[in-house]
């Protein structure tokens, strides 16, 4: 019997991964909706439909207000937000449906377990990963950040089990995307009224590097805790010198 919540999906072009997603979600959730940004050339939507999944259009703008729309699209209040490079692992599965049965929070936690070249990390910054996917759409919403937008909430609860992210498979997948992520950041940035400088976009990385790779351990994960602390410290120093030439070229 599945139990009384949604489960939503919103992607672009990931014929790739999506059929994956939707399998570790299989006779899970009372229902699927797949959102699908209409500028998707590949079969997204084929594959979304062909699950099952509900499947909607909606102009991407951020993740935050994408996520918030196909929400409010959703037949159940109880929503779980699941990306297509993610998977639900049984446990994951069992503890959403026991939180679901008798909901005492406005949103729950889960931990993220995130994969570099198909190796597990257990350290640094992305060895410790805790975000929040279930939601009261009543008592819960998420930011209209850029980039990595926040659930905000009157209560969070954690679910047992872990999420499975297929976060960095290649730099040819990952570093496109980064660069996205960094000037999408950048405008976070100066939205909120920060004043980039040079030697802050330096500070700023220098303390990435430093904090995942020395401070969170990410050295124990070998060679890819290596590769990913380098990158996020690129990624950083990217976002505040992106912010710093977006302000300089505005007061031109």
């Amino acid at each position: 019997m599945t139990a009384p919540f949604s489960l939503l999906i919103t992607a672009r072009d990931e014929e790739e991964l999506l059929p994956a997603a939707l399998a570790s979600a299989a006779d899970w959730a009372a229902e699927t909706v797949v959102v699908v940004d209409p500028a998707t050339v590949d079969s997204t939507r084929e594959i979304a439909a062909a699950a099952g999944a509900r499947v909607l259009e909606h102009h991407y703008v951020s993740s935050g207000t994408q996520c918030n729309w196909g929400i409010a699209q959703c037949d159940h209040d109880l929503v779980f937000v699941l990306d297509a490079d993610e998977r639900l692992t049984p446990r994951l599965r069992a503890s959403v449906a026991a939180a679901v049965a008798a909901p005492d929070v406005a949103a729950w936690a889960v931990d993220r377990l995130n994969l570099a070249f198909s190796r597990p990390l257990r350290h640094g910054d992305w060895g410790h990963d805790r975000i929040i996917r279930l939601l009261d759409r009543r008592h819960a919403r998420y930011d209209e950040a850029a980039v990595h937008a926040s659930v905000r909430a009157s209560s969070i609860g954690h679910l047992s089990g872990r999420l499975e992210h297929l976060t960095l498979r290649s730099f040819d997948q990952y570093v496109p995307k980064m660069h996205d992520y960094a000037r999408r950041g950048a405008l976070d940035l100066l939205a909120g009224g920060r004043r980039p400088r040079i030697i802050l976009a330096i500070a700023h990385a220098e303390w990435k590097f430093a904090r995942s790779f020395l401070l969170r351990g990410g050295f124990l994960d070998g060679v890819p805790g290596l590769v990913v602390s380098l990158l996020l410290a690129y990624g950083t120093f990217l976002k505040w010198a992106w912010a710093w030439d977006l302000a300089r070229s505005r007061q031109a």
